[in-house]
Protein backbone atom coordinates (compact mmCIF):
# COMPACT_ATOMS: atom_id res chain seq x y z
CA UNK A 1 0.00 0.00 0.00
CA UNK A 2 1.68 3.67 -0.76
CA UNK A 3 2.50 6.08 1.79
CA UNK A 4 0.42 8.58 2.05
CA UNK A 5 2.51 11.94 2.99
CA UNK A 6 -0.68 14.28 4.13
CA UNK A 7 -0.24 12.87 7.86
CA UNK A 8 3.71 14.07 7.93
CA UNK A 9 2.89 17.59 6.57
CA UNK A 10 0.10 18.13 9.34
CA UNK A 11 2.40 16.38 11.88
CA UNK A 12 5.11 19.08 11.84
CA UNK A 13 2.43 21.81 11.00
CA UNK A 14 1.52 21.06 14.42
CA UNK A 15 4.82 21.22 15.91
CA UNK A 16 5.33 24.48 14.39
CA UNK A 17 2.48 26.26 15.68
CA UNK A 18 2.72 24.53 18.82
CA UNK A 19 6.84 25.99 19.33
CA UNK A 20 4.63 29.54 18.22
CA UNK A 21 2.47 29.27 20.49
CA UNK A 22 5.00 28.46 23.71
CA UNK A 23 7.43 31.53 22.12
CA UNK A 24 4.39 34.06 22.04
CA UNK A 25 2.94 32.55 25.74
CA UNK A 26 6.71 33.34 26.77
CA UNK A 27 6.90 36.72 25.66
CA UNK A 28 3.44 37.90 27.01
CA UNK A 29 4.74 36.54 30.63
CA UNK A 30 8.01 38.44 30.35
CA UNK A 31 5.85 41.58 29.29
CA UNK A 32 3.60 40.97 32.15
CA UNK A 33 6.41 40.77 34.72
CA UNK A 34 8.25 43.81 33.11
CA UNK A 35 5.15 45.28 33.71
CA UNK A 36 4.46 44.97 37.30
CA UNK A 37 8.26 45.48 37.89
CA UNK A 38 7.68 48.83 36.67
CA UNK A 39 4.82 49.40 38.26
CA UNK A 40 6.51 48.26 41.36
CA UNK A 41 9.27 50.35 41.00
CA UNK A 42 7.04 53.37 40.26
CA UNK A 43 5.01 52.98 43.23
CA UNK A 44 7.86 53.28 45.26
CA UNK A 45 9.21 56.31 43.69
CA UNK A 46 5.43 57.67 44.22
CA UNK A 47 5.91 56.70 47.88
CA UNK A 48 9.96 57.96 48.27
CA UNK A 49 8.51 61.41 47.10
CA UNK A 50 5.73 61.32 49.29
CA UNK A 51 8.23 60.38 51.96
CA UNK A 52 10.07 63.32 50.96
CA UNK A 53 7.40 65.78 50.93
CA UNK A 54 6.53 65.22 54.61
CA UNK A 55 9.79 65.00 55.69
CA UNK A 56 10.47 68.33 53.98
CA UNK A 57 7.48 70.01 55.64
CA UNK A 58 8.29 68.65 59.30
CA UNK A 59 11.78 69.61 58.79
CA UNK A 60 10.67 73.03 57.76
CA UNK A 61 7.97 73.47 61.14
CA UNK A 62 11.45 71.49 63.27
CA UNK A 63 13.51 74.00 61.80
CA UNK A 64 10.85 77.37 62.16
CA UNK A 65 10.36 75.99 65.96
CA UNK A 66 14.11 75.24 66.52
CA UNK A 67 14.67 79.26 65.54
CA UNK A 68 12.03 80.44 67.84
CA UNK A 69 13.80 78.03 70.62
CA UNK A 70 17.47 79.71 69.57
CA UNK A 71 16.01 83.59 69.69
CA UNK A 72 14.19 82.79 72.91
CA UNK A 73 16.98 81.18 74.97
CA UNK A 74 19.84 83.50 73.49
CA UNK A 75 17.48 86.58 74.47
CA UNK A 76 17.12 84.60 78.37
CA UNK A 77 20.82 84.36 78.50
CA UNK A 78 21.14 87.53 77.44
CA UNK A 79 19.06 89.60 80.25
CA UNK A 80 20.41 86.65 82.29
CA UNK A 81 24.15 87.33 81.90
CA UNK A 82 23.56 91.04 81.73
CA UNK A 83 21.38 90.73 85.16
CA UNK A 84 24.53 88.33 86.71
CA UNK A 85 27.45 91.13 85.81
CA UNK A 86 25.26 93.82 87.39
CA UNK A 87 24.79 91.96 90.64
CA UNK A 88 28.49 91.33 90.41
CA UNK A 89 29.13 94.65 90.02
CA UNK A 90 26.70 95.31 92.81
CA UNK A 91 28.53 92.80 95.18
CA UNK A 92 31.69 94.49 94.33
CA UNK A 93 30.33 98.06 95.03
CA UNK A 94 28.97 96.97 98.86
CA UNK A 95 32.53 95.16 99.56
CA UNK A 96 34.06 98.09 98.59
CA UNK A 97 32.24 99.73 100.94
CA UNK A 98 32.26 97.67 103.52
CA UNK A 99 36.13 97.81 103.50
CA UNK A 100 36.04 101.48 103.92
CA UNK A 101 33.81 101.35 106.89
CA UNK A 102 35.63 98.72 108.32
CA UNK A 103 38.96 101.19 107.41
CA UNK A 104 37.23 103.83 109.40
CA UNK A 105 36.12 102.10 112.13
CA UNK A 106 39.61 100.08 112.91
CA UNK A 107 41.45 103.76 112.33
CA UNK A 108 38.96 105.20 115.28
CA UNK A 109 37.68 107.88 112.70
CA UNK A 110 34.12 106.03 112.82
CA UNK A 111 31.69 104.16 115.74
CA UNK A 112 28.98 102.28 115.87
CA UNK A 113 25.58 103.89 116.06
CA UNK A 114 23.82 100.58 117.22
CA UNK A 115 24.09 96.92 117.95
CA UNK A 116 22.00 94.36 116.17
CA UNK A 117 21.81 91.32 118.53
CA UNK A 118 21.14 87.76 116.24
CA UNK A 119 18.98 85.44 117.42
CA UNK A 120 19.01 81.57 116.47
CA UNK A 121 15.71 80.19 115.70
CA UNK A 122 15.13 76.57 115.94
CA UNK A 123 13.33 75.22 112.33
CA UNK A 124 9.82 73.37 113.15
CA UNK A 125 11.58 69.58 113.27
CA UNK A 126 13.66 70.69 116.10
CA UNK A 127 11.65 72.42 117.81
CA UNK A 128 8.80 69.45 117.75
CA UNK A 129 11.58 66.77 118.93
CA UNK A 130 12.67 69.61 121.90
CA UNK A 131 8.67 69.51 122.87
CA UNK A 132 8.42 65.83 122.73
CA UNK A 133 11.51 65.19 124.93
CA UNK A 134 9.72 67.62 127.37
CA UNK A 135 6.69 66.27 127.49
CA UNK A 136 8.26 62.54 128.60
CA UNK A 137 11.00 64.29 130.87
CA UNK A 138 7.80 65.62 132.16
CA UNK A 139 6.00 62.79 132.94
CA UNK A 140 6.07 62.12 136.56
CA UNK A 141 8.84 59.89 137.41
CA UNK A 142 7.21 56.30 137.65
CA UNK A 143 5.41 56.73 134.47
CA UNK A 144 8.25 58.12 132.53
CA UNK A 145 10.87 55.48 133.48
CA UNK A 146 8.23 52.93 132.38
CA UNK A 147 7.42 55.06 129.23
CA UNK A 148 11.19 54.63 128.77
CA UNK A 149 11.04 50.95 129.22
CA UNK A 150 8.09 50.24 126.57
CA UNK A 151 10.24 51.97 124.00
CA UNK A 152 13.45 50.24 124.85
CA UNK A 153 11.48 47.03 125.03
CA UNK A 154 9.66 47.22 121.71
CA UNK A 155 13.41 47.82 120.07
CA UNK A 156 15.46 45.37 121.55
CA UNK A 157 12.11 42.75 121.39
CA UNK A 158 10.64 43.77 118.15
CA UNK A 159 7.04 43.66 119.78
CA UNK A 160 4.68 46.13 121.45
CA UNK A 161 5.02 46.14 125.14
CA UNK A 162 1.31 45.37 125.82
CA UNK A 163 1.82 44.86 129.75
CA UNK A 164 3.19 48.03 129.86
CA UNK A 165 1.01 49.45 127.61
CA UNK A 166 -2.19 48.29 129.56
CA UNK A 167 -0.96 50.05 132.82
CA UNK A 168 0.59 53.25 131.24
CA UNK A 169 -1.80 54.50 128.31
CA UNK A 170 0.32 57.61 127.80
CA UNK A 171 3.39 55.18 126.08
CA UNK A 172 1.23 54.68 123.05
CA UNK A 173 1.68 58.59 122.12
CA UNK A 174 5.52 57.95 122.55
CA UNK A 175 5.38 54.80 120.33
CA UNK A 176 3.73 56.82 117.52
CA UNK A 177 6.68 59.70 117.88
CA UNK A 178 9.86 57.46 118.92
CA UNK A 179 9.41 54.07 116.65
CA UNK A 180 9.33 53.78 113.26
CA UNK A 181 6.91 50.86 112.83
CA UNK A 182 4.10 53.39 114.43
CA UNK A 183 4.69 56.37 112.79
CA UNK A 184 3.09 57.75 109.93
CA UNK A 185 3.44 57.82 106.10
CA UNK A 186 6.34 58.53 104.69
CA UNK A 187 8.30 58.48 108.24
CA UNK A 188 6.77 54.55 108.93
CA UNK A 189 8.99 51.60 108.52
CA UNK A 190 8.52 47.96 109.36
CA UNK A 191 11.18 47.79 111.67
CA UNK A 192 11.22 48.74 115.29
CA UNK A 193 13.62 51.43 115.44
CA UNK A 194 13.65 53.69 118.31
CA UNK A 195 14.23 57.38 117.11
CA UNK A 196 17.21 59.22 119.05
CA UNK A 197 16.96 62.62 120.16
CA UNK A 198 19.15 63.94 122.85
CA UNK A 199 16.95 62.16 126.06
CA UNK A 200 16.43 58.14 124.08
CA UNK A 201 20.15 58.31 123.60
CA UNK A 202 20.76 59.53 126.81
CA UNK A 203 18.16 56.31 128.53
CA UNK A 204 19.66 53.96 125.45
CA UNK A 205 23.92 54.73 126.53
CA UNK A 206 26.37 52.31 126.60
CA UNK A 207 23.78 49.84 124.62
CA UNK A 208 24.54 48.00 121.80
CA UNK A 209 22.81 49.87 118.74
CA UNK A 210 22.60 49.67 114.74
CA UNK A 211 22.13 53.26 113.44
CA UNK A 212 19.80 54.06 110.86
CA UNK A 213 18.42 57.16 108.47
CA UNK A 214 15.24 57.22 107.52
CA UNK A 215 14.73 59.78 104.83
CA UNK A 216 11.95 60.90 102.03
CA UNK A 217 11.80 62.32 98.93
CA UNK A 218 9.09 63.07 96.04
CA UNK A 219 9.57 61.22 92.96
CA UNK A 220 9.35 63.97 90.48
CA UNK A 221 12.47 65.84 92.68
CA UNK A 222 14.71 62.93 92.14
CA UNK A 223 14.19 62.29 88.08
CA UNK A 224 16.95 63.90 86.39
CA UNK A 225 16.43 67.20 84.58
CA UNK A 226 16.63 66.72 80.72
CA UNK A 227 19.56 69.58 80.76
CA UNK A 228 21.21 69.04 83.73
CA UNK A 229 22.04 65.44 84.07
CA UNK A 230 23.08 63.66 87.78
CA UNK A 231 26.67 64.75 89.04
CA UNK A 232 27.18 60.89 90.28
CA UNK A 233 26.30 57.40 89.66
CA UNK A 234 22.78 56.51 90.90
CA UNK A 235 22.30 53.69 93.25
CA UNK A 236 19.83 50.93 91.01
CA UNK A 237 17.61 51.32 94.27
CA UNK A 238 16.60 54.59 93.26
CA UNK A 239 16.50 54.51 89.59
CA UNK A 240 14.00 51.76 89.93
CA UNK A 241 11.91 54.17 91.99
CA UNK A 242 12.09 56.62 89.60
CA UNK A 243 9.57 55.03 87.44
CA UNK A 244 7.25 54.98 90.07
CA UNK A 245 4.15 58.00 89.61
CA UNK A 246 5.33 61.44 89.65
CA UNK A 247 3.48 62.67 92.76
CA UNK A 248 4.61 59.27 94.65
CA UNK A 249 7.07 59.61 97.54
CA UNK A 250 10.60 57.13 97.81
CA UNK A 251 11.20 56.48 101.87
CA UNK A 252 14.70 54.97 102.35
CA UNK A 253 15.97 54.05 105.61
CA UNK A 254 19.94 53.24 104.71
CA UNK A 255 22.34 51.73 107.41
CA UNK A 256 24.63 53.78 108.61
CA UNK A 257 26.70 52.21 111.40
CA UNK A 258 26.70 50.76 114.73
CA UNK A 259 27.86 51.92 118.02
CA UNK A 260 26.86 51.97 122.03
CA UNK A 261 25.00 55.28 122.24
CA UNK A 262 27.82 57.97 122.24
CA UNK A 263 27.89 61.31 120.65
CA UNK A 264 31.22 60.42 118.83
CA UNK A 265 30.35 57.55 116.95
CA UNK A 266 30.71 58.11 113.60
CA UNK A 267 28.22 57.16 110.85
CA UNK A 268 28.09 57.46 107.27
CA UNK A 269 25.46 60.13 106.32
CA UNK A 270 25.91 58.79 102.19
CA UNK A 271 26.86 55.55 100.38
CA UNK A 272 27.87 55.89 96.59
CA UNK A 273 26.28 53.28 94.10
CA UNK A 274 28.42 50.66 95.14
CA UNK A 275 27.60 50.81 98.86
CA UNK A 276 30.77 52.88 99.68
CA UNK A 277 30.53 55.60 102.20
CA UNK A 278 31.94 58.87 101.11
CA UNK A 279 30.30 61.43 103.66
CA UNK A 280 30.58 60.41 107.27
CA UNK A 281 29.87 62.49 110.37
CA UNK A 282 29.81 62.13 113.81
CA UNK A 283 26.57 61.36 115.99
CA UNK A 284 25.90 64.33 117.49
CA UNK A 285 26.03 66.22 114.59
CA UNK A 286 23.41 64.15 112.59
CA UNK A 287 21.03 64.03 115.65
CA UNK A 288 21.36 67.94 116.19
CA UNK A 289 21.67 69.20 113.20
CA UNK A 290 19.60 67.14 110.48
CA UNK A 291 20.51 69.19 107.52
CA UNK A 292 23.52 67.20 107.07
CA UNK A 293 20.94 64.45 106.50
CA UNK A 294 19.38 66.15 103.77
CA UNK A 295 22.68 67.76 101.95
CA UNK A 296 24.05 63.47 101.73
CA UNK A 297 20.60 62.65 100.10
CA UNK A 298 20.85 64.82 97.75
CA UNK A 299 24.39 64.35 96.52
CA UNK A 300 23.90 60.18 96.91
CA UNK A 301 21.15 61.48 93.88
CA UNK A 302 23.98 63.84 92.20
CA UNK A 303 21.58 66.69 92.44
CA UNK A 304 23.14 68.67 95.74
CA UNK A 305 20.31 71.73 94.53
CA UNK A 306 17.78 69.65 95.26
CA UNK A 307 18.58 70.15 99.23
CA UNK A 308 15.55 72.04 99.93
CA UNK A 309 13.26 69.29 98.42
CA UNK A 310 14.59 66.26 100.48
CA UNK A 311 13.27 65.65 103.96
CA UNK A 312 14.10 63.88 106.66
CA UNK A 313 13.12 61.61 109.63
CA UNK A 314 15.84 61.85 112.13
CA UNK A 315 18.30 59.44 113.17
CA UNK A 316 17.19 55.82 114.33
CA UNK A 317 18.95 52.89 115.98
CA UNK A 318 17.96 49.02 116.61
CA UNK A 319 19.39 48.35 120.23
CA UNK A 320 21.04 44.92 121.31
CA UNK A 321 19.82 43.53 117.96
CA UNK A 322 22.46 42.92 114.57
CA UNK A 323 19.92 42.85 111.86
CA UNK A 324 21.00 41.04 108.73
CA UNK A 325 22.32 44.34 106.81
CA UNK A 326 25.08 45.39 109.12
CA UNK A 327 26.03 42.09 109.70
CA UNK A 328 26.75 42.25 105.75
CA UNK A 329 28.44 45.82 106.03
CA UNK A 330 30.43 44.44 108.74
CA UNK A 331 31.90 41.57 107.34
CA UNK A 332 32.55 43.88 103.85
CA UNK A 333 30.19 41.28 101.55
CA UNK A 334 30.16 41.81 98.12
CA UNK A 335 27.28 44.39 96.59
CA UNK A 336 25.50 41.65 94.89
CA UNK A 337 24.55 40.92 98.77
CA UNK A 338 24.41 44.43 99.96
CA UNK A 339 21.80 45.04 97.11
CA UNK A 340 19.65 42.20 97.60
CA UNK A 341 15.83 42.94 99.55
CA UNK A 342 13.60 40.48 100.30
CA UNK A 343 10.07 40.29 99.21
CA UNK A 344 7.11 40.05 101.26
CA UNK A 345 4.69 38.02 99.19
CA UNK A 346 2.10 38.07 101.80
CA UNK A 347 1.60 41.22 103.84
CA UNK A 348 0.49 41.68 107.54
CA UNK A 349 -2.90 41.49 108.67
CA UNK A 350 -2.79 44.95 110.01
CA UNK A 351 -1.87 46.41 106.43
CA UNK A 352 -5.06 45.26 105.21
CA UNK A 353 -6.75 46.43 108.23
CA UNK A 354 -5.78 49.90 107.94
CA UNK A 355 -3.54 50.16 110.99
CA UNK A 356 -0.70 51.36 109.89
CA UNK A 357 0.57 52.06 106.04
Amino acid sequence: MPRRHGGIESHVFHYVHERVKKRREEERRKLIEIMKRHRELYMKIFMLWDYHTRAMAAYMRYNSWLRVAREFLEEMLYEHSIKRVYDLVERAADFAELLEVLRDFVAGRARPLFVIEHRHFFVIDKTVTVIRDRMLMDLPPEEREAVIEGLIKASTGKYEPVEVLQRYPALRFFLQRYIAYFKKYPCVHKSFALRLTPVTLHFSRYMRSTYYVLRWVKVGDMREDALLRSARSIDLYFLGAMRKPYDDILNTMTYVGSGTGDYNDTVALARDDLRRDFMRAPLRRAILSPHWIKRAMSKVLGKPEMYDNVHHCSVYAILERRPKTSKLYEAEAPRSLLGKRPRRRIKEFTYYAGLRA
